[in-house]
């Protein structure tokens, strides 16, 4: 097995026991809290996210990206993350009474001050991880992240259950922070790392300069939709647009979750190595949206059974919103691709420049969508998705080159395949009578149908993803062919 492949699978089981933790511990906070003390934490948790696009500043990515691996560029990663995350912690802690009172909402103060306390702790895993990604420690990096979210999931519902509320989410996440430095630790033990080291650290700037005011343009207009709602409507309008944003996002976190972590060291590698990156990269764009298009597509269509499911019946009012995002993701497709590819094939000043070009009419655009309230925030995705993929594209085009037709020809079977996931739950929808309000049961009859026929048309079209999946399922059918034949042996 390839050292890709094998990174691809170890990422890909990290991704599904991280989701079924995080699917769990949804299930069970939206039962105990509100949508305005959810709203609240969103709310305090997207600030603390723009803030912490700029305290990385591209350090980790600098790792990865050097030609040769050090000790010294990780040493110098290190203390430019921790002089860059005292300062932003500093800045929050102070400025946290300001949000608070921006938002008329005095709990904010104490949420953002709390949050704060994880910026010095980041430093000290942020290093160790991007060795573990460069070296492709996938295993090690598993534990890493799953060990994280179970101890994130475990604290937050505890402390939802006694009664902290908003600040639940707050205190989870420094507790995060804490595991991740001691599995960090345990995965990969250099401590070494953690002393100073400022050699190369212009080289570091320089591409964690451009890497960092992209990260922050982009995580901004993401979580734009949050303070937007949040400014103008309230915590629960954010809790609901934000809650529905979970949901919306599971067919991502499934497929390109699993692919982000190998993607960017793959194409790395690739440019190490003096080979063409287009192949890898219309190769990526084929195997992403054979998965995430079908998934996406029949979430859309039984989003009501799934809400009811994950969230329980006091989010029911999230369901429209649930099927305009999904829908929406599926033009998403090449957005995890653009930065790795870029960065590979020299063009990294490309990433901020396509920023600056789509983002803006894409901001204006959800600012005046955000007037019908969460609903047409999630309806202006439909306009600024295809906005922005275009202009990434362009970029992408320019620095490998491949024609349309070659780019049509790996999504070709991939919409084949979408049609195909779609006809079973479209039954069952047309024979219910009930239109998209299907009963839980209707829901799951609808999504094993669309998962069976998904399976049988990636058999039948030959793409290569089906191959992946014979190749993981073959050991399985061995050891269940071995095991039946050792019991009827044994009669």
């Amino acid at each position: 097995m390839s050292l890709v492949k094998r990174a691809v699978l170890l990422v890909s089981g990290e991704r599904y026991l991280v989701l079924t933790i995080t699917l769990c511990q949804t299930a069970l906070v939206s039962r105990l809290l509100t949508p305005e003390q959810i709203g609240l934490s969103m709310l305090g948790i997207a600030l603390v996210q723009v803030v912490d696009g700029l305290r990385d500043f591209g350090t980790t990515n600098y790792i990865i990206h050097e030609p040769t691996t050090s000790q010294q560029s990780a040493r110098t990663a290190f203390t430019v993350l921790l002089a860059l995350s005292l300062f932003f912690a500093v800045a929050l802690f102070a400025s946290a009474g300001l949000w608070a009172r921006l938002y008329g909402q005095p709990l904010l103060e104490s949420y953002l001050r709390v949050l704060s306390l994880s910026f010095l702790l980041v430093p000290f895993s942020g290093p160790l991880m991007a060795l573990m990604r460069r070296d492709f420690q996938f295993a090690a990096l598993m534990w890493v992240n799953v060990g994280t979210c179970l101890a994130y999931a475990v604290v937050l519902v505890v402390l939802a259950l006694l009664g902290f509320g908003a600040m639940s989410f707050a205190w989870a996440t420094v507790a995060s922070a804490a595991a991740t430095v001691a599995l960090s630790l345990a995965g990969r033990p250099e401590p070494g790392v953690y002393r100073p080291c400022l050699q190369g650290w212009r080289t570091a700037l320089a591409i964690g300069g451009f890497s960092s005011v992209t990260t922050l343009l982009n995580r901004a207009y993401d979580l734009l939709p949050v303070f937007l709602l949040g400014r103008f409507g309230g915590p629960d309008l954010v809790g609901l647009y934000g809650r529905a944003q979970v949901v919306s996002q599971l067919p991502d976190k499934m497929i390109l979750g699993s692919l982000g972590a190998v993607i960017l060291p793959m194409f790395a590698a690739d440019r190490r190595d003096g080979r063409s990156l287009a192949p890898t990269y219309l190769a990526s764009i084929g195997n992403i949206t054979a998965v995430l298009w079908p998934v996406a597509v029949l979430l859309a269509l039984i989003a009501q059974p799934v809400v009811l499911v994950l969230l329980g019946s006091q989010w029911i009012a999230s369901v429209p919103i649930v099927q305009v995002l999904a829908l929406a993701s599926t033009l998403t497709f090449p957005a995890m691709l653009t930065y790795p590819v870029l960065l590979a094939s020299g063009g990294l000043r490309d990433t901020l420049v396509a920023s600056l070009i789509s983002l803006p009419p894409s901001a204006a655009t959800m600012v005046a969508a955000a007037f019908n309230g969460p609903l047409g925030v999630a309806a202006s995705q439909l306009v600024t998705v295809p906005l922005q993929v275009g202009v990434a594209l362009w970029f992408i085009r320019r620095r490998v080159p491949f024609s349309l037709a070659d780019f049509a020809g790996a999504l070709r079977i991939s919409a084949l395949v979408t049609v195909a996931t779609a006809l079973p739950p479209l039954a069952v929808i047309a024979l219910s009578g009930r239109g998209f309000a299907l009963t839980i049961p209707q829901g799951v009859l609808a999504g094993f149908g669309g998962a069976g026929a998904w399976l049988l048309a990636m058999l039948v079209l030959d793409h290569p993803v089906a191959g992946h999946v014979r190749e993981t399922i073959r050991p399985v059918l061995a050891v269940l062919r071995a095991r039946t034949r050792a019991v009827w042996a044994g009669r």
